[in-house]
């Protein structure tokens, strides 16, 4: 009984000595929790945008009541589902009273109010480990710019605009934007770029592209940037466009200068075609008849070039050409407008004093559509001023000897000049010219005006009836002749000189035309003067 009583109670002694001892041994060879701790948390950029870089500071201390050194082996940001957002390992080690400066760089991609973590962790020589930790809340900004854009008048083929809206939702500035059209990639302006946006604010940018199909297609937009922490980003935005078929369709209107209506305003090729479209504006124009004063023969022009199509033309230029499709170099090449956008018109005004020859002009517009030159037409049937001439009042007198003596006047009929005007006895059969005046050189005679004249010539009376006289003049570029068979007067056997009077003359197409009566002289006298 003594030797079970003495067993029992050492038993129980040793159990006692080893519930009190065993903690103390557990702190000695580990670092307590509560001597780990993070003191302090800075974050860099104080206001975070989100996707963009952010740097958590954070400072990790042994307190100097440990009982030996530690490493820090690992600090981690976290959120609140425990997801690592950033980490860094391998730091170093503490002795008891020391502190470390960690930084930890991560990134928030949503915007807003962010609850996390910092977790420390250490360990000893022994391999037991301490965990500290701090709760850290975090606002964060939106940091992408926001992109909005469209092109609700995309054509197929053709370079169509694309309107986009930059704005910088952060309270920092953006800075080296750059816009880039990935889809479709094809147009005359598919990347622009901002220097600096800054926050708050916002700006249009003009792209255009050029689908290659119509129908519903993706157009996806690109933006790299800079951020307020200066690393590059970028942001990307899709959306589907409605893409129309290309429609060309160019009309070219002509019409007097001046012309406000009536016939000369009614000069729009193919009536109402040449109106609202349709057919490309290739009818023919009109001069009209009307009188709009000093440009009565048309001869300078208003040409109108108007796009119904739904894409913008390029470099539009006026080519007019005669009726064997030859440029008319007195007028040249006439640029009309660098660009015409859909529904808009472009006026110039086209001098045609210098063509000389009547006939169907066609102006015809070029220009560029969907990567190739195109063109349009319209006619106009262009009378220039031209020049007519008739002789009037005509004495004919003839001796006895054959010497033959015209007076008369030379009138200008037509609406333009008549210039380097000639008038004199043709040679014939039974007549020629003769001195003292075998010619008799007018000059100039304006429209409406005449000019007297007398030539001299010889006839064979006893076999001739009619004499050849010849008008010569230039008018509208060109040099006309004209010859004309003049009768002599009836032989009243006096043996004198016998007068004609006229009562015809010379057309511009049909020729002379005379007929003969008595000369009045005192008439003659009333009607004649000289033309200046």
């Amino acid at each position: 009984m003594h030797t079970r009583s003495t067993a029992a109670a050492l038993v129980v002694a040793v159990l006692l000595a080893s519930s009190v001892l065993a903690p103390f041994v557990g702190v000695a060879a580990a670092v307590p929790d509560a001597r780990v701790a993070v003191t302090d948390v800075a974050v860099t950029p104080a206001t975070p945008t989100a996707g963009a870089p952010v740097t958590v500071e954070a400072t990790v201390s042994l307190s100097g009541g440990s009982a030996s050194a530690a490493d820090v082996d690992r600090v981690a940001v976290v959120d609140a589902d425990g997801t690592v957002l950033g980490e860094a390992t391998g730091l170093g080690s503490l002795s008891p009273g020391e502190t470390l400066a960690v930084p930890v760089t991560l990134s928030v991609d949503d915007p807003g109010e962010h609850d996390l973590t910092v977790v420390a962790e250490v360990s000893d020589d022994d391999g037991e480990t301490a965990t500290a930790r701090r709760p850290l809340s975090l606002v964060v900004e939106r940091g992408a710019p926001l992109v909005e854009f469209d092109a609700p008048d995309a054509v197929a083929g053709a370079d169509s605009g694309v309107a986009v809206t930059l704005s910088n939702p952060t309270t920092a500035a953006l800075r080296d934007l750059t816009v880039t059209l990935v889809a479709p990639d094809d147009g005359e302006r598919v990347r622009r770029s901002v220097a600096t946006l800054a926050a708050g604010a916002s700006q249009q940018l003009n792209l255009s592209a050029r689908p290659e199909a119509a129908g519903e297609r993706s157009f996806r937009l690109r933006v790299d940037y800079t951020t307020a922490a200066g690393t590059r980003a970028a942001v990307t935005r899709e959306r589907t466009v409605d893409v129309a078929p290309l429609s060309a369709d160019v009309g070219v209107r002509v019409t007097r200068t001046g012309a406000d209506g009536g016939a000369a305003g009614d000069a729009a090729g193919g009536g109402l075609a040449g109106i609202i479209g349709g057919g490309g504006g290739n009818a023919l124009q009109p001069s009209g008849d009307g009188n709009d004063g000093e440009n009565a023969d048309g001869s300078r022009v208003d040409v109108t070039v108007t796009n119904f199509g739904n894409a913008a033309v390029e470099r539009v230029v006026l080519v007019p050409r005669d009726a064997d499709g030859t440029v008319v170099d007195a007028v040249g090449r006439v640029a009309v407008t660098e660009a015409l956008a859909p529904g808009e018109s472009a006026t110039v005004a086209v001098d045609l004093s210098g063509v000389e020859t009547a006939g169907e002009l066609d102006f015809v517009a070029e220009y560029g559509l969907a990567g190739e030159r195109r063109e349009a037409a319209a006619g106009y049937e262009f009378r220039p001023e031209r020049g007519a001439v008739e002789l009037t009042g005509l004495n004919v007198s003839v001796d006895d000897d054959g010497r033959l003596a015209i007076e008369g006047n030379l009138g200008n009929v037509g609406d333009g000049e008549a210039t380097g005007v000639v008038v004199g006895v043709a040679e014939g059969e039974f007549a020629r010219p003769a001195y003292p005046q075998r010619t008799y050189f007018v000059g100039t005679v304006g429209a409406s005006e005449f000019a007297p004249f007398d030539v001299t010539g010889r006839v064979d009376a006893a076999n001739a009836s009619t004499v050849p006289v010849a008008v010569s003049y230039t008018t509208g570029g060109d040099r006309v002749t004209e010859v004309v068979e003049v009768p002599l007067p009836a032989d009243d056997g006096a043996g004198e000189g016998r007068p004609v009077g006229a009562l015809g003359g010379i057309g511009a197409v049909g020729g002379l035309l005379l007929a003969i009566g008595l000369a009045v002289p005192a008439a003659i006298g009333v009607l004649a003067r000289r033309y200046r």
